[in-house]
Order: C-alpha cells, then sequence, then structure tokens
C-alpha cells in the first residue's frame, strides 16, 4: 500500500513539472512564432497525460512511459530552435532531477542519450554557416556535457545507494517481521507449554481442597491454587496482548447471558482473597436483555481487567461497577463504567495506555504487580468490537474508564424482574455514614437509586433502629435488607421483629451468620440479580450461604478422558471421580477408537494435540462409527491452546463443546449440566467440613508388592531418594503429586521405565528428519520433566520443541545428544535411587517381619513373565515386577537377594543381560523337584 502511494505521489509530481514545462513552452512559442501546428498539440498533449492519469487508463508503468515519452517529445520540439541551444543542459538536468524520483536508470540514461542525440541534431540541421565556432562557444558546449553527463552519473548513484538502502532495510523488515513472527508463534504454544504444569497445580488442589478437612491446610492449598489461577491468567493476557498487538485478532459472535458473565467475574473475585478490600460495588441494570449476541468472552476480560486494575491501585474507598445497555438501531451499545478511588493517572501516561503496556511506575517502588497490559487488553478488545474506551483521571482523585461495545439482541426479556411488586414492601436499613470516604457512599446511593428505578418499586430507606421500629410501626414491610454492622449492633431488635418479615443480611466474607433459619445472608458484592432472587423467593435458598452445600454427583455417568500426556490423565481422572463418574483413560486417539468399538460413553473429554491421529481426526473417526450404530456421540474438546476463536473453532469442528486445561470446575459443572440428561445429575447436601469422595489415583504398575504396614511417607520423599544431585527437585514433584510419596514414585518409575523407548524414537525421528513427530515427543517429555521436578531437562525438551517447530534441523542435531544424555542420567539416577530404596526399605522391615512366602510355582510365573517384559523392552513393567518380587520370601531366603543381579541389569537397560539370567535363574529354580 506504501509502495502505491508512493508511485502515485511520483507520477503527479512528474505530471505538475511536465505542465509547467508545457505551459512556458507553449508561450515562448507563441511569442517567438514558432510552428503554430505545433503550438496546439502541446496542451492536447498535456491533457490526454491529465486524464489518463485522473482514469487510470493504464497500468502505472505504461502511464509512467507515456509521461515520459511527451516529455521527451516537448524537450525535442524546444531543442530544434537554434535559440534554446545553450537552454538544453539545464533544462535536461532539470529532467533529470525530475526523473530521478522513479529510482529508474533507464529514465536517466535515455535523458542523457536525449540531450547529446539534441546537441549533435542542432550542429548538424539547426545551426546554419553563418554560426561561427568560437572557443567560448566551444568551451560553454564542453562544460554543458559536463554537466549533463555528470548529472546523469551522480544521479545513478543516489539511485542505486536508495536501492541498496531499500533492499538492506527490506531484510532488516523481513527479519524484524520473522522474530515477530517467531514471537508470536511462541508466545502461542506458551499456552499448550506453560499449561500442563498449571493444568496439574490447579486440577490437584481442587481436588485436595474437596478432601481436605483441615481449615489450615486448606488455606493453605487455596493460597497454591490461587497462585496457579493467576500465572494463568497472565499467559492468557500474553497472549491476547500478542494477538492485539499483531492484528490477528478475532471476534467470534454467538449468544450468551450477560449475568451469567457477571455471575462468573463476581464469584472468582469472591475467590481470590485479596489481601486489602477496599469496597466493591456492583450496580447492574435489571433492565437489560437477558441474551446478547457478541464475544462472551472477550467481554468478561474486559469487565476483569478494569476491577483488576482498579483494584491494583486503590487502597482505601472503593471501587465501582456499572454495567448498563443503551437502545440502538442496530441493538444495544453495552456500557461499563469502573470507577475507584485510588492514586489516578497523570495526564502525561493516559496516552500511552492505547499504544503499549503501561505500568504506572517500573521501578523498586511500584505498588501494584501484574504485566502493565490490562488497560491496552482492554483498549484493544474495545476496538475490535466496533467500540471505544474513554477514561477520565487525576492523580490522587481516583480513575473512571468507561467501555461502550455494539452489542446484537437475541433475547430482549429483562435478565431479572419481580414476581409481586404490589405486595413487597422492601426496607433498607444502611449507615452509609460508616464509610469514610465520601465517594463510597455516592457509589452506594447511585446502585441503590438505579435499583428502585429498574425494579419500579419504592425501597424505604431508614438509618437508625429508631427510625426502622417506626416504620415497622406504621407499615408492614416484607423484606429488610441491613448490613452485618447494624445487624450486629441490634441483633436483639431484629430477633424480635415479626417472623412474617425476611431480614436479609448482606456482610463480608468474614461475616459469621446466625443460626436462626429467619435471616439470610447475602455476601459482598452483592448486584440487582440475588437480591431480586431473594425478594421473589422467601425461602430461595439458592441465593444465600448456609451451614449445608449442595454437591454434584454423577455416579452414572461413564466417561472417557483422552490425552497423550500421563499427568494429565491422571489429574483428569482424580477430578472426575470426584463426581463419582465412571472414568475410563486413552492415551491416544487409536486406543480411544479401540475403546469405543466395544463399549458406549456419555461423554468423551479428548485432548486437541496429539501424536500419529489429533483430536480433529479422531473425532471424525468417532463419528463414523457412531453414524454406522446410530448411538449418541457427545465429545468435549479438551486441550490448553485456549486462545481467540479456539471455541468456535472446535464447535465448527464438530466438537460438542469445548473447555480448556486446567479445568476449571464451574466451568466443567456448567458442561456437565448443559451435556448430560438431568437423570443423571444429583445433588447431595454435606456440611463443608464432611470429608469429600477420595478421587482414585491411576496406577502406572500392573503389579504391586504385597501389603504391609509401613510408616506414612506423605509430604516428603523417602529417605533413600537422592535426586536433586541429578537434576530432579523432589519437592516441586511431590507438590505437584499432593505431597502423596507414594504416588509421586509412581510417577518416577513410569518415567524412568519409558525412557530407553522414548530415547530410540528420539533418535529415529532425528535420523528421519521427522520434525512434527519429534516435535510432539519432546513436547510430552518437556511436560512430563517439568511435573516431575526435572527443570533442567524440560528446559532442554523446551528448546528442541521450538527447533522443531520451525523444522531448525541444525539446532536440532546440535543439541540432541546433549538432550538425550540429561534424560539418560536422570532416568539412570532415577533407577538407581528408587532401586537403592526398595531395598534399603526392604533390610529395615525385615526384622520387623520375615517377609511373605512365595511358593514355587508363583516365583516361576513371575519370573515367567517378568522374562516375557524383558523381551519387549517394557521397563516401568520390568521394574514394578521387580518392586514386587522383592516384597516376598523363598525358602527362608529374600527373593530380593536372588535377583538382585537381574535387577541391576534392568536399571542399566541391559535387557539381554537380565533375561539370561533370569532364564538361568527359572531353570535352577525349576530343577529344584527334578
Amino acid at each position: 500500500m506504501r509502495a502505491q502511494e508512493k508511485q502515485k505521489a511520483s507520477h503527479l509530481v512528474i505530471l505538475i513539472c511536465y505542465t509547467i514545462f508545457t505551459i512556458v513552452l507553449t508561450a515562448e512559442s507563441l511569442l517567438l512564432g514558432w510552428q503554430p501546428v505545433i503550438v496546439l498539440l502541446l496542451p492536447a498533449a498535456l491533457t490526454a497525460a491529465w486524464v489518463i492519469h485522473i482514469t487510470d487508463t493504464f497500468t502505472e508503468h505504461i502511464r509512467l512511459w507515456v509521461y515520459f515519452v511527451m516529455s521527451m517529445l516537448a524537450y525535442v520540439f524546444y531543442g530544434i530552435h537554434e535559440t534554446s541551444m545553450y537552454d538544453l543542459a539545464p533544462v535536461m538536468i532539470f529532467v533529470i532531477i525530475v526523473y530521478s524520483i522513479t529510482e529508474k536508470e533507464l529514465f536517466i540514461t535515455l535523458c542523457v542519450s536525449v540531450y547529446f542525440l539534441m546537441l549533435l541534431s542542432d550542429a548538424l540541421f539547426v545551426l546554419d554557416e553563418s554560426f561561427a565556432l568560437t572557443p567560448l562557444m566551444l568551451t560553454r558546449t564542453l562544460l554543458h556535457c559536463a554537466l549533463v553527463y555528470t548529472t546523469g552519473r551522480l544521479t545513478k548513484i543516489v539511485i542505486r545507494r536508495r536501492h541498496k538502502e531499500r533492499s538492506e532495510t527490506e531484510a532488516k523488515i523481513a527479519a524484524l517481521e520473522d522474530a515477530n513472527r517467531r514471537t508470536e508463534d511462541f508466545l502461542t504454544n506458551v499456552s499448550h507449554e506453560l499449561r500442563t504444569p498449571i493444568n496439574a497445580v490447579i486440577g490437584m488442589t481442587s481436588v485436595i481442597l474437596k478432601n481436605e478437612a483441615n481449615d489450615r491446610k486448606k488455606k493453605d492449598i487455596r493460597s497454591v491454587q490461587m497462585a496457579g489461577y493467576r500465572l494463568f491468567n497472565q499467559i492468557e493476557d500474553i497472549l491476547d496482548y500478542t494477538e492485539i498487538d499483531t492484528g490477528k485478532i478475532k471476534v467470534s459472535s454467538s449468544d450468551y447471558m450477560i449475568s451469567s458473565v457477571i455471575n462468573d467475574i463476581i464469584t472468582a473475585d469472591r475467590l481470590l482473597g485479596r489481601e486489602y478490600l477496599p469496597e466493591l460495588i456492583f450496580d447492574i441494570d435489571a433492565n437489560m436483555p437477558s441474551m446478547l449476541i457478541g464475544d462472551s468472552r472477550k467481554i468478561k476480560k474486559i469487565i476483569r481487567h478494569l476491577i483488576d486494575n482498579s483494584f491494583k491501585f486503590t487502597k482505601h474507598g472503593g471501587i465501582y461497577v456499572r454495567i448498563y445497555t443503551l437502545q440502538k438501531p442496530y441493538g444495544i451499545n453495552l456500557c461499563i463504567k469502573v470507577a475507584d478511588t485510588g492514586i489516578g493517572i497523570k495526564e502525561e501516561n493516559l496516552q500511552k495506555i492505547s499504544r503499549k503496556f503501561y505500568q504506572s511506575d517500573t521501578g523498586s517502588s511500584r505498588m501494584a504487580g501484574g504485566l502493565g497490559l490490562g488497560l491496552p487488553i482492554v483498549y484493544g478488545f474495545a476496538s475490535a468490537m466496533e467500540g471505544f474506551m474513554h477514561i477520565e483521571s487525576a492523580p490522587e482523585n481516583g480513575t473512571a474508564v468507561s467501555v461502550s461495545i455494539p452489542q446484537r439482541v437475541s433475547d430482549s426479556t429483562p435478565i431479572a424482574a419481580l414476581a409481586n411488586k404490589a405486595a413487597l414492601f422492601i426496607v433498607l436499613f444502611i449507615r452509609l455514614e460508616k464509610f469514610d470516604v465520601s465517594a463510597v457512599r455516592n457509589y452506594y446511593n447511585e446502585m441503590i437509586a438505579h435499583l428502585a428505578q429498574a425494579l419500579d418499586t419504592p425501597i424505604h430507606r431508614v438509618f437508625t433502629i429508631e427510625e426502622l421500629q417506626k416504620l415497622l410501626s406504621l407499615y408492614k414491610a416484607t423484606h429488610i435488607f441491613t448490613g452485618s454492622d447494624e445487624y450486629s449492633a441490634h441483633r436483639s431488635s431484629f430477633e424480635r421483629l415479626d417472623s412474617a418479615i425476611e431480614i436479609v443480611v448482606i456482610a463480608d466474607a468474614a461475616f459469621t451468620p446466625p443460626h436462626s433459619n429467619r435471616v439470610k445472608t447475602l455476601y459482598k458484592p452483592v448486584y440487582c440479580l440475588p437480591i431480586i432472587n431473594s425478594l421473589n423467593a422467601k425461602n430461595a435458598g439458592g441465593a444465600f450461604r448456609s451451614a449445608k452445600q449442595l454437591r454434584m454427583l454423577c455416579p452414572d455417568v461413564k466417561v472417557l478422558v483422552v490425552d497423550d500426556e500421563p499427568m494429565n490423565l491422571m489429574v483428569a481422572e482424580g477430578i472426575f471421580k470426584d463426581y463419582q463418574m465412571q472414568v475410563t483413560l486413552a492415551e491416544s486417539g487409536i486406543r480411544a477408537i479401540e475403546l469405543c468399538e466395544k463399549e458406549d460413553f456419555d461423554l468423551i473429554f479428548l485432548d486437541h494435540m496429539m501424536p500419529e491421529m489429533d483430536g480433529v481426526e479422531t473425532l471424525k473417526r468417532l463419528h463414523k462409527i457412531h453414524t454406522a450404530s446410530n448411538k449418541a456421540l457427545t465429545v468435549i474438546a479438551f486441550t490448553a491452546n485456549a486462545v481467540s476463536g479456539a471455541r468456535e473453532m472446535f464447535l465448527q469442528a464438530g466438537f460438542n463443546e469445548f473447555i480448556s486445561k486446567p479445568i476449571d470446575t464451574m466451568e466443567l459443572e456448567r458442561i456437565l449440566r448443559k451435556m448430560l440428561p438431568k437423570p443423571l445429575i444429583t445433588f447431595i447436601e454435606e456440611s463443608p467440613a464432611q470429608p469429600q469422595y477420595a478421587a482414585a489415583k491411576s496406577t502406572a504398575a500392573e503389579y504391586r508388592a504385597p501389603a504391609r504396614t509401613q510408616p506414612e511417607t506423605h509430604g516428603k520423599p523417602q529417605a533413600g531418594w537422592e535426586l536433586d544431585s541429578i537434576g530432579v527437585n523432589t519437592q516441586a514433584g511431590l507438590q505437584y503429586c499432593r505431597n502423596d510419596s507414594a504416588f509421586y514414585r509412581e510417577l518416577l518409575l513410569k518415567f524412568a521405565g519409558s525412557q530407553a523407548a522414548k530415547e530410540a524414537e528420539l533418535t529415529a525421528f532425528l535420523t528421519e528428519k521427522d520434525f512434527g513427530d519429534y516435535r510432539i515427543l519432546v513436547h510430552s517429555l518437556k511436560s512430563t520433566a517439568k511435573m516431575l521436578g526435572a527443570a533442567s531437562l524440560s528446559e532442554l525438551a523446551a528448546r528442541a520443541e521450538e527447533a522443531a517447530k520451525n523444522a531448525d534441523g541444525e539446532y536440532i542435531s546440535a543439541h540432541h545428544d546433549e538432550l538425550v544424555s540429561v534424560y539418560r542420567r536422570i532416568a539412570h539416577g532415577i533407577r538407581t535411587s528408587l532401586a537403592a530404596d526398595s531395598a534399603a526399605a526392604e533390610q529395615d522391615s525385615s526384622a520387623a517381619y520375615p517377609g511373605t512366602e512365595i511358593t514355587q510355582h508363583e516365583l516361576l510365573d513371575r519370573l515367567t513373565l517378568l522374562r516375557q517384559t524383558l523381551d519387549t523392552s517394557e521397563a516401568d513393567k520390568a521394574q514394578a515386577i521387580i518392586s514386587d518380587l522383592c516384597g516376598f520370601v523363598y525358602h527362608a531366603a529374600a527373593v530380593a537377594e536372588l535377583i538382585q543381579h537381574i535387577r541391576q541389569d534392568a536399571d542399566d537397560f541391559e535387557f539381554s543381560a537380565a533375561a539370561r539370567k533370569t532364564d538361568a535363574l527359572i531353570k535352577d529354580i525349576t530343577e529344584e523337584t527334578a
């Protein structure tokens, strides 16, 4: 676009110069009586040139040649007159300079050639014999020739330099664009890369929280969970900002309920547990349309960013969130206003917000955390949805951000309405003077006024207990809304009120509700929906927090979870089993198809990014299976690549719904309620302190040692584990495994046991230059290594993944040996350490019990199975069988001693040697009875 504009500008300059030359030439011709026919043709040619330019009759290249030819013809006409001989050189120099803007050397060469041809023509045909060749004339002519030639040469040099500089600039721009593309691709894949460990953190903490009864431990676990959510949100912010900055943002359009968006924001805000809590006032217009058409994800993020930004810079006072709509011919404008009493924004910083990331302070004295992307993302999202953002702020006087976004209306029914206005008499007893910041009092007054207007019913306000009692003596009230401070100060007075009056306490999170059944509690921040719910239903328990909680269960639901990453399968299994579902796991799309051919599932959670057969291809094959059998199929996309437009992409691909990793419990329950028939969902009441259903762990080994009494080791690694020296942070790994050492041990064994097979695959893929499969395999290695605490190996795998994505075979070849070496060293260290741990445990326990006696037949069966696993190089299963055998005693001798050389060879991946020794041991045991 810029090149075309530049070309049009150069054409216009040439035409203007040509016009000036033509006008001067025409005037001179008329004055000197030159050929009248030619004089008439000059304006005609000029007019034709302008017509061609204005109408774009020809291509730009052809038009440029037309202008050049016309200019040269005018120059020739000028030069064929004797009086113009000494003016040819300056005129041509001017023409050369004009045509230099085209940056075409051919025009410069032609201009110089035309000048010399005209000079020769004048010498042969124009000048008569009376024209004497004087030394002055000769020197002037030679000087003119030199000037024209030199001008031509210098112009060509300038043009070449321009071309060179442009080429270098274009190369730099291409390099920058390539770097930007690489950065963009990297940030896009950051979602999948970082969400794997976040999935483990958030998912496992969710499971632990449901099973933990100790309040102190629950608080610590919730802190970890909140940190995971914070990192999760920051990753999404980076991706959103990247999409905005690169102009690749996508805006979806689907039906959504604005009330659900607001509810999700308020629920998430309650879970944040902020260190300082200024008053948060939500003023929601109850008359807004219940169903809108737009991008609900971006709407939610705009509101969340505005609230988060206000919280960062407001330590005292309050935050006011006003959401309403304005009627428009195309639908409505969704208006969002967030005002606060914080530190405000300086005038010089207001312009920065729409350009780049904004932080009010980047020094060591920063008072708030974050990436500084909140307001730029709001600005970018609003612009992408054809809306706008306006900021009013002054230092120390707070900030007010207003956003208006066009939306279409799907259902104009108001989000909330009173069922029986005539029967209501509402009293509000809240003393606003308890708020020492006047702006907060104004916020509450505005919210109350807007609520009364939307409800179209009066709200009777009183400010003292005496006023309340006087009002109640005159009128029969149905509802009294009061604050927790007011209720606590006059508890006895409230208890003596007529039992027909419903008392609703608006309270902070620290408020302990009374045992009285007549007192209901609404926890801040409140808004129109829970208030209207409480008015519509006198016993609307769903709007209140009570001593009992409803828990969703789906005991008869059969779920298939498909993911190539074992850690993700374990986390998902724990979450789904907490709903008492019957969970089946599949590690690949091929395995999922095999299972679906044999069994029906109510729900299938299908990962998108898998080797061999990705989620979309798997879905297509599943549809063929179920179409042939007329079976219902419900498949939910299960992926960490939750970038802009992901939901629409998966729905178009044929998925029924979409859920991102890490699994959000509220989002999961929404999907379950949407996708499952109501008879399959039950709700039970349970006390918050009651232990929840324990999620079963998936096992990595088929065989286990016999059950025995051993001390608990939860929360710390076994004494024999010396993994930190080989680059495995066991504390970090245990955190991912819910501080369950036994579970962590299984994962370590699985990781170490699969090393040889994966190493062979990696080497084969590199040899075949199959960078696609190489990338998928190192992606899996990166995630599992990170989850086990092997950060160095995870980092090497991450670099290899990025190189494989870009088909950078040179980098992969140069660093493959290093990756394999570190992988092999860590796997060997794990096997050695855990083997020593097993031997130590066996030795320590031998004094306490003699061990379980194993019969010859049972021992031979296990050794035969071990021999088969050694043949197939199934290291993890072999390790499990060996660990199992170490728990037995055979003829008063520990089996661990009989197989110690086999175990050592298996640990060193010397499977052939281990197989030979196993054959020898089987032969020795068999010959005992011969």
